[in-house]
């Protein structure tokens, strides 16, 4: 976690090159929409317990109307037909994400565990992910997301601790070569 203030510093520096990206988790509409005032993100990826009615509510909100939603959802086995009824509240909500982020689950952790998802199970033909762009999380490394890409067939692919070199640290030499191995992996499935 950083400050609203090194948020928007990081932000101003690369914002004609990358789109911002807020993460969440479990904070109120309030502090969301504070810190979104400070930073101006383009996605808010929300990967706590937030439900279908929560994102309805930020939609509410003015400041936030235009900045585009994932939902991160944290796979307790192979069987994604869960997201069924949260996606179906949604729609009923009039409620649009992006796209969902798929990740393992851990019990007492949102994301950035290092477990592996079972990326089999998320294939392409999953009904339950259709008219979704899905972003496949959850132990992926240099090392393996070209077979993670290639079994999921995922729209994107996200990492954390897949490429640090200590706890919260990030090593510039994984990160090259995670992005190298899966713009190959995704010109392969294209």
């Amino acid at each position: 976690s950083i400050s609203p203030e090194l948020a928007n510093e990081i932000a101003e520096a690369v914002r004609d090159e990358i789109q911002i990206v807020g993460l969440f988790v479990n904070h109120t509409k309030e502090a969301i929409e504070e810190i979104h005032d400070k930073v101006q993100f383009d996605f808010l990826q929300l990967h706590g317990d937030e439900d279908p009615f929560f994102l309805k509510q930020l939609r509410a909100l003015d400041s936030l109307a235009n900045v585009r939603l994932i939902k991160a959802f944290r796979c307790k086995d192979s069987d994604p037909s869960f997201l069924v009824d949260y996606l179906a509240a949604c729609t009923t909500l009039n409620v649009t994400l992006q796209a969902i982020l798929l990740d393992a689950y851990q019990p007492g952790a949102y994301g950035g565990t290092g477990h592996r998802l079972d990326w089999n199970a998320l294939n392409p033909e999953n009904t339950h992910f259709r008219g979704f762009h899905v972003i496949l999380a959850g132990g992926i490394t240099p090392a393996n997301v070209a077979g993670a890409i290639s079994a999921a067939q995922p729209n994107a692919v996200d990492t954390a601790s897949g490429v640090e070199c200590s706890p919260g640290r990030k090593d510039d030499q994984l990160i090259q070569t995670f992005s190298s191995n899966a713009k190959k992996a995704f010109e392969r499935i294209a």
